[in-house]
């Protein structure tokens, strides 16, 4: 493995400790993003002959908010916040960009095991998703084995939703639910808020905002708390692409396809939608239950 010489600066390890994420200023070029966001016009104007592998969440954080098929998908729904799922599965634009030879490399190094793509998010629109820690929905088997990519595919400025963090807050001992693990139980979250909040004013954190420019890499910590600011301005798009990875290490059964030396992606099935008849996911499943 190559990723132990990862082109990472002291000052970029440094935060890394510190704070819990890494900046790649200016990593793709325009020409790279381009690529992705003419990829997703494309699949919005040629969705009704798209296969069962493109799964959509439109409507996202109304009433209306539904998963389905993108071939299903009403043409207005791109007007609103929306996730395009895994397009990793099927695109290997999107591959190359979240796991080929340029960024593998990096993530290798901060995992210290070879990197695996298990999910992929695209969106148009500010997340506008609460703090939260990744590890509430998708723990590793190994501690501290997960970490996210965030990639600008356009200007982030203060109106149309940009990504929040606390640095530092990685350092925090992760808060166990009932059952014994940081999966969510919704109904403990006051429990966890106190929790939070309390660890976040006895550290003296303060939350940051990123403003990203077209073409930076933004890689956290499974442990940072993060969420996604308020759109001020609705009709202002935030084109961005989301991944997160685990180790091949932690899923030895499941041999990643390779995108290149460094990295690959967990050649799973696509996630499901309401009416579907294959079980769920069942690497999921196991990492939910602690094994």
């Amino acid at each position: 493995m190559t990723f132990i010489n990862a082109h990472l600066s002291t000052e970029q390890k440094q935060s890394w400790e510190d704070n819990g994420y890494v900046l790649l200023k200016n990593f793709y070029s325009n020409k790279d993003i381009e690529q992705i966001n003419q990829l997703v016009d494309q699949l919005w104007v040629e969705r009704e002959g798209l296969g069962p592998e493109y799964v959509v969440d439109i409507f996202v954080g109304s009433d209306n908010e539904q998963r389905l098929r993108l071939a299903e998908a009403p043409a207005d729904a791109r007007e609103h916040p929306y996730k395009l799922n895994d397009l990793f599965l099927s695109q290997q634009k999107i591959r190359e960009l979240v796991v080929g030879e340029r960024l593998a490399p990096i993530l290798g190094q901060l995992l210290n095991g070879f990197p695996m793509v298990c999910n992929s998010l695209n969106f148009e629109y500010g997340s506008q998703q609460a703090y939260h820690f990744d590890t509430f929905y998708m723990p590793s088997p190994t501690p501290n084995k997960m970490v996210a990519s965030w990639i600008a595919l356009e200007d982030t400025t203060e109106d149309n939703g940009p990504l929040t963090y606390f640095p530092g807050s990685h350092k925090i001992r992760p808060y166990l639910f009932s059952k014994g693990t940081t999966h969510i139980v919704y109904k403990e979250l006051p429990a966890f808020e106190e929790y939070i909040n309390k660890e976040i004013e006895q550290r003296g954190l303060k939350a940051e905002t990123f403003l990203a420019e077209k073409g930076d890499v933004f890689i956290w910590h499974s442990q940072l708390f993060h969420g996604g600011s308020p759109i001020k301005d609705k009709s202002k798009t935030r084109k961005s692409l989301v991944t997160h990875y685990f180790t091949n290490e932690d899923f030895p059964k499941l041999n990643p396809t390779k995108v290149c030396e460094d990295g690959g992606y967990m050649n799973r099935k696509p996630q499901r939608v309401p009416g579907d008849e294959f079980p769920p996911i069942t690497w999921l499943k196991r990492i939910l239950k602690g094994n």
